[in-house]
């Protein structure tokens, strides 16, 4: 049985839609995980390790004008900030530390729980707290930015030795709402790229039950 030319033309093209399929998947999700990423003023942030999006980045991060994140996080477990610095940037917080700029972060409660405290911690190797010898620091030995603030949590409290980390509690956070904290963030010596970890906590009566601890109270 013949087919008319324009029917072959049909099925060729039907062919070629069908192939390219595949492709546009991957290239979709190879955009999705690249996730998204801000450049401005000698820094970039990027939210490319997953767990959060983030959304919109302005400022200049002096005290007067700080950089403004704005950022959904999604993952129960909290997100990574991967952050870049040019070492010519310079400080704009007027503290003692070589590299030196001012933060204010908006979060929105993307989860399924609403939070009752939010920790920050810095790292300048993934997944290893840092500490008093990598110069990365919230303004270690500086009163630059301080009291840190928060809106959505009562208490700000700065821990800088063994690890670097700012932990915000006494507050609740409700699924869809959103917290603000201001920080800075100082390196004593350049960093290729450092990261911020991203912690939510939900509240206790919301964790599984230790059934353990149920016998021994039982007993």
């Amino acid at each position: 049985m013949s087919r008319s030319p324009q029917a072959v033309r049909r099925r060729h093209r039907s062919g070629r839609l069908t192939a390219a399929l595949p492709i546009l998947v991957v290239l979709a999700l190879v955009s999705q995980a690249d996730g998204a990423s801000f450049s401005l003023n000698g820094i970039t942030f990027s939210d490319e390790l997953g767990g959060f999006a983030l959304e919109k980045v302005t400022g200049e991060g002096s005290m007067d004008d700080p950089f403004v994140l704005v950022e959904r996080i999604t993952d129960p477990n909290g997100g990574m900030l991967l952050f870049r610095v040019d070492p010519e940037f310079g400080n704009r917080i007027g503290s003692q530390h070589l590299i030196g700029f001012a933060i204010i972060k908006v979060v929105e409660n993307g989860t399924d729980f609403p939070w009752t405290s939010f920790e920050l911690e810095l790292q300048s190797v993934r997944g290893v707290p840092s500490d008093y010898f990598d110069g990365l620091s919230f303004g270690q030995g500086s009163d630059a930015g301080k009291p840190f603030t928060a809106m959505g949590f009562d208490r700000v409290r700065v821990i800088d030795e063994p690890y670097d980390r700012v932990e915000f509690d006494h507050g609740r956070i409700a699924i869809g709402a959103s917290a603000t904290l201001r920080f800075v963030i100082s390196e004593s010596l350049p960093l290729h790229e450092a990261y911020l970890l991203q912690r939510p906590t939900r509240p206790v009566a919301d964790r599984p039950a230790n059934p353990g601890r149920r016998r021994l109270a039982s007993n």
